[in-house]
C-alpha cells in the first residue's frame, strides 16, 4: 500500500533528515577489536606480485591517460570505459558495464568478477578506483593510478580461484558526486548483496619524501577499522617485498567507498601519504607519477586482495531489516527516501522509523551459533539463540527519540564474533517498562 504524503508528513521527514546529519548525542558504537585470523602462509601472494611491474603500470596508465580528460559523460569518458572493458575481457574475466543515470549525468562503471570457491559463503570483496576526471585534467594520479592498479591486480590474479569472490570495479562519476559508486551501492543494498568490504584506491601513485615513499594511508570509519588492522598485519608479512607501512587515519567521506558505508557495508579509502600539488588540474599528468612507489603500492594491494580473498570468515552477520534508505511507519515500509543523494549531505542510506519497526538479522556461519545479540547505542537489548533473529525496536523505560545506532553481534560456539550496524532516526512512543515510585 502506498503511503499518501501530506505537508505535515513532509515537514516531519525533512526534520528527521536534518537531525540525521547532526552529531548524535552519544558516540556511535565502534567496530569491536575482534581477533583477526592469521594471514595465509607458505608464500601467499608472492608469486603474483612479481607480475606487477613498472612497465605494466606504465602501459596501463599510459593508455588511459592517452584519452585526455575523462569528465563524466564525455566522449573521452566513454572511450576510456571501453578500453577498460576490453582489457578485462582480454584477461579472461566475466566483465560487464554498470550503466547509471543521476540528475544531468549518465555514464557507466566497468565491473569484472573473479568468482570465489567457498560454497557456503556468498561474500564479495570489491577492489575499486575511478577512471573519470575533473574537466581539464588527464587524471594520472587522481585517479588513473587507482583505476589502473585495479586492472594490474586483476592481471596478476587472472585465472586464480580464491575463497571469496573478488569484484574489480572502475567507477565513473566520482568527481561529480560519487554517482557511479552511489548508484552501485544503492542497488547492491536493494538486492541484499553480501559485500564484506570495499577497498577503494584513489591517488596511490605519488611520493616525494623518504617517509612518504614507505607509507600507504587507510581512511576507515570506526566500524571498518578491522580492514586497516588486517592490512597492517599483511603489510608486516610482505615487508620484504613491498617495504611499506600502513598509516590509519579517520574516515573521509568524499570517495567511492563512502556510498557503500552509507548503505551499511564496510569500506576504506586508500591513498598515498605525501601531498600532491597537481590534483584537479591540467598538470595531473603521467610525468608526475613516482613509478617505484606506485609499483610498491599496487603490489601491496595485490597481496591484500589475495589474502583477504583467502581469509577465513567463519561467521558473518547482516542486518536485513530495517532496510537502508527507507522510511518506516509502524513497521510498514512506506517509501524509499528519494532525496539528499549527494555524499556531502551524509544522508544516502538514511533510515527513518516512525512508530516502530522490527530489526532482523541474517547469520552465515560454518560454526554453530551460540547467540545473536541486538544492541542500541552499544547497550544490550535482546538476544536470540536460534533463527529467525529479530527484535522489535522500542525503548525500555522511555520512548526512543532521535538518532541511534542499531548493532547486532553473532557469537559462535568456537568463540568467533561478527558484527553489523546501521544508523537510524527513530520517533517512537512505545516502551516496555514504566518506572514506579518507591
Amino acid at each position: 500500500m502506498k503511503h499518501q504524503g501530506s505537508l505535515g508528513h513532509t515537514i516531519l521527514v525533512s526534520f528527521c533528515l536534518i537531525l540525521l546529519v547532526a552529531p548524535a548525542a552519544a558516540a556511535s558504537l565502534a567496530q569491536p577489536l575482534l581477533p583477526l585470523p592469521q594471514p595465509a602462509a607458505s608464500g601467499g601472494a608472492r608469486p603474483y606480485l612479481a607480475h606487477i611491474t613498472i612497465p605494466l603500470l606504465q602501459y596501463y596508465l599510459g593508455r588511459l591517460c592517452s584519452f585526455g580528460p575523462r569528465y563524466t559523460g564525455t566522449v573521452n569518458n566513454t572511450l576510456a570505459s571501453e578500453y577498460i572493458y576490453n582489457a578485462f575481457e582480454d584477461l579472461g574475466y566475466q566483465v560487464e558495464y554498470h550503466s547509471w543515470k543521476h540528475g544531468k549525468f549518465q555514464s557507466r562503471d566497468v565491473v569484472a568478477t573473479l568468482p570465489g570457491l567457498l560454497p557456503d559463503s556468498d561474500g564479495v570483496y570489491i577492489v575499486s578506483g575511478h577512471f573519470d576526471t575533473v574537466k581539464p585534467s588527464p587524471g594520472a594520479d587522481d585517479d588513473g593510478s587507482g583505476a589502473m592498479a585495479v586492472l594490474a591486480i586483476a592481471d596478476a590474479l587472472k585465472g586464480l580461484t580464491l575463497n571469496h569472490t573478488i569484484r574489480f570495479i572502475t567507477f565513473s562519476g566520482e568527481e561529480v558526486g560519487t554517482y557511479g559508486s552511489y548508484t552501485y551501492a544503492k542497488e547492491a543494498a536493494e538486492q541484499d548483496e553480501n559485500i564484506i568490504a570495499v577497498l577503494n584506491m584513489d591517488m596511490i601513485g605519488y611520493a616525494n619524501t623518504p617517509d612518504g615513499g614507505r607509507i600507504l594511508r587507510f581512511f576507515p570509519p570506526s566500524r571498518s577499522e578491522w580492514i586497516a588492522q588486517y592490512a597492517t598485519q599483511i603489510c608486516t608479512q610482505y615487508q620484504d617485498v613491498v617495504d611499506l607501512s600502513i598509516e590509519t587515519l579517520p574516515n573521509y567521506r568524499g570517495n567511492d567507498a563512502q556510498p557503500f558505508i552509507d548503505y551499511g557495508y564496510d569500506g576504506v579509502w586508500i591513498a598515498h601519504h605525501d601531498g600532491y600539488a597537481w590534483g584537479h588540474s591540467a598538470n595531473d599528468s603521467i610525468d608526475k607519477i613516482n613509478w617505484s612507489y606506485y609499483a610498491k603500492a599496487a603490489q601491496f594491494m595485490c597481496a591484500l586482495t589475495w589474502e583477504i580473498g583467502m581469509r577465513p570468515t567463519p561467521v558473518q552477520v547482516r542486518l536485513t531489516a530495517p532496510h537502508e534508505g527507507t522510511e518506516y511507519f509502524f513497521n510498514h515500509s512506506v517509501r524509499e527516501l528519494p532525496i539528499y543523494k549527494d555524499w556531502f549531505t551524509g544522508l544516502p542510506g538514511a533510515t527513518i522509523i516512525v512508530g516502530r519497526a522490527n530489526a532482523e538479522a541474517e547469520v552465515i556461519s560454518s560454526e554453530p551459533i551460540l547467540y545473536v545479540i541486538f544492541c542500541l547505542d552499544g547497550d544490550f537489548k535482546a538476544w536470540e539463540s536460534s533463527p529467525p533473529y529479530s527484535w522489535k525496536i522500542w525503548g525500555e523505560y522511555s520512548p526512543i527519540i532521535g538518532k541511534h545506532t542499531l548493532g547486532v553481534y553473532a557469537y559462535t560456539t568456537k568463540g568467533h564474533v561478527a558484527y553489523d550496524e546501521m544508523d537510524l532516526f527513530v520517533l517512537s512512543a512505545t516502551y516496555s517498562y514504566r518506572r514506579h515510585a518507591i
